[in-house]
């Protein structure tokens, strides 16, 4: 007998992580020599030992999501279960460990208890921690930027409107007044050379009107994203042949305005693409609310394609991808791109309001 508990010993000692075995009344009975360096409780054997005082310093069995207790779940299904623990180390941490328990059944079938294989997960824990804050960090920056970078865009679309174009307005009312007033006997060449001159203001007011409109649309200002998704819609259709329909209304309560501006320039960029790669007849765009979300869906009747063949690369229309999908992050939401070749396009944005 004591040759046998000896190579029971000897063999759960070999294994580098810790190894307890707990009787179904919570006491150990067995522990190996990683258990026994990783727990300074572990190797007292002055009185007997239950899981829970070993790994936790508790005087009751574990309960609750904190600590959920492996003996029971195990005792409950019969199959073996992971769970995620705190246990003290020998040196006081208290460190963070995945706990793999088996269940143990005796010779006549019962329930015996459990034996725990112990993996300290500190480290890793910490490191997907941090990540997780440096992301959220990351997704608290990109939205600040889109916020600023939207009152930039309305900054320089009012200084265009204000100092540019009334000024450009006004030289050509003084052009066309110099030319009202001009002697019928004034040369050609003047004559041609002012026209040419009113031509160019005019010209220029018009690529300043179409440089505001990129920066921000008047009418998502004025009337809001349904609205201005109707008017780019117009504009698209009649310079593509493309038929656009936009269905939707108005969320109740109006989007905060970077999210507005990024969804237009999405919906901008997904029609683009359309433009260029799709070969469709017809585009539907659908905004809906769905909760506390918005979603907004560009969908064509196009070729198709395979949007991970096309993400890595390195095309024109992938450039066009990831710019949805940082514009969309940006924003606090997120988007997707489902297409399968022959069957169209959709994408697929989705912001919390």
């Amino acid at each position: 007998m004591e040759a046998t508990q000896a190579f029971q010993q000897s063999v759960i000692d070999s294994v580098p992580d810790p190894i307890v075995v707990i009787g179904n009344d919570y006491r150990i009975k067995l522990v190996n020599r990683a258990a026994r360096d990783f727990s300074s409780a572990a190797n007292d054997a002055s009185k007997p030992k239950f899981c829970y005082q070993v790994s936790h310093l508790r005087e009751t069995p574990c309960t609750g999501t904190e600590h959920p207790c492996p003996l029971e779940q195990v005792r409950e299904s019969g199959q073996p279960v992971k769970v995620v623990h705190e246990h003290h180390h020998a040196n006081g941490e208290r460190r963070i460990v995945e706990v793999m328990a088996a269940p143990l059944w005796g010779a006549d079938g019962t329930f015996q208890g459990i034996i725990e294989a112990v993996r300290d997960v500190t480290e890793r824990v910490c490191a997907e921690e941090a990540l997780q804050q440096y992301a959220e960090r990351l997704r608290a920056l990109s939205t600040q930027l889109a916020e600023v970078a939207e009152a930039e865009r309305q900054r320089l679309a009012r200084e265009l409107h204000d100092q540019v174009g009334q000024r450009l307005t006004a030289l050509g009312i003084n052009l066309n007044i110099i030319r009202s007033q001009m002697p019928e006997e004034t040369e050609e060449a003047i004559r041609s050379r002012l026209d040419d001159s009113l031509s160019l203001v005019e010209q220029t007011a018009e690529r300043i009107r179409n440089v505001m409109v990129n920066l921000r649309p008047p009418v998502l200002d004025d009337y809001g994203l349904v609205a201005a998704l109707h008017w780019y819609a117009e504009q698209f259709a009649s310079r593509t042949g493309i038929a656009v329909a936009v269905e939707g209304t108005e969320p109740v309560l109006r989007l905060a305005m970077s999210i507005e501006s990024a969804l237009f320039f999405i919906a901008q960029e997904a029609l683009t693409n359309v433009a260029k790669h799709a070969q469709a007849t017809n585009v539907t765009i659908t905004v809906r609310v769905q909760g506390q979300a918005l979603r907004l869906v560009i969908g064509d009747d196009g070729i198709g394609f395979n949007p991970g063949t096309m993400t890595k690369s390195g095309g024109g229309h992938g450039w066009g991808l990831l710019t949805m999908t940082e514009r969309a992050e940006a924003a606090g939401g997120h988007c997707r791109i489902e297409s399968v070749p022959g069957q169209g396009t959709q994408v697929i944005v989705e912001v919390a309001q």
